[in-house]
C-alpha cells in the first residue's frame, strides 16, 4: 500500500507541476499523469496529444491511452483501471495517485533540467485555454490575459480621456 496523504499528494503535483489542483477527482481526465509519465520517460509521450480541457469519459480515455502507450513502451507493468479512474471517484482516484507518486518517487531524477510544464501544457490539446486546475500556480495565464485586457481597456479609456480633453479645453 502507498499511503500519502490527499494534500500531499496534491502539493506533489501543484509543485511538480506548476499547477493549481484542489481535489484529487481533478487527476481523472488522466492528463496529470501523461505528464509525469513524460517527466519520467521523456519522448514517451506525445504531449501534443494530451488533452487539457477533456470533459467527457471518451476524451478521458484517449488520455489513458497515451499513458498505457507510455507505460508500455517503458516497461512499466503497472494495470490502470481506466473504467475506474474515469469516473472520478475519489478513492479510486487517490489510490492511483498514491502509486503514481510513489513509482515517480522511485524512477524519477530530479526535475528534467529547462523541462517547463506549463509550456509543455500549452502545447497540448486546450493548452491555450485550459481549466484554472491545471493554470500555473498564481493563475499566470489568467492574470496574463486580464492584463492584455486591462492594457486594451486603459487604452481606450486613455483614448476616451484625450478625446474629452481636447474637446473641453477648444
Amino acid at each position: 500500500a502507498y499511503i500519502t496523504s490527499r494534500s500531499e499528494l496534491l502539493d506533489f503535483f501543484n509543485t511538480t507541476l506548476n499547477m493549481n489542483l484542489t481535489k484529487i477527482e481533478q487527476t481523472a481526465t488522466g492528463a496529470v499523469a501523461c505528464q509525469l509519465a513524460d517527466i519520467m520517460f521523456p519522448k514517451s509521450v506525445p504531449m501534443s496529444r494530451v488533452s487539457w480541457e477533456a470533459k467527457t469519459p471518451p476524451e478521458y480515455v484517449s488520455n489513458y491511452k497515451l499513458l498505457q502507450a507510455a507505460f508500455s513502451k517503458n516497461k512499466v507493468q503497472r494495470y490502470v483501471d481506466v473504467d475506474k479512474l474515469i469516473r472520478a471517484k475519489y478513492q479510486d482516484n487517490l489510490e492511483f495517485c498514491q502509486w503514481l507518486k510513489a513509482f515517480y518517487d522511485q524512477v524519477a531524477s530530479p526535475l528534467r533540467e529547462g523541462y517547463d510544464p506549463v509550456a509543455v501544457r500549452q502545447r497540448g490539446k486546450g493548452g491555450k485555454k485550459m481549466p484554472p486546475q491545471f493554470q500555473p500556480r498564481g493563475g499566470a495565464v489568467v492574470r496574463a490575459a486580464a492584463a492584455k485586457k486591462a492594457r486594451s481597456a486603459g487604452a481606450a479609456a486613455a483614448a476616451r480621456t484625450s478625446t474629452t480633453t481636447r474637446t473641453s479645453t477648444t
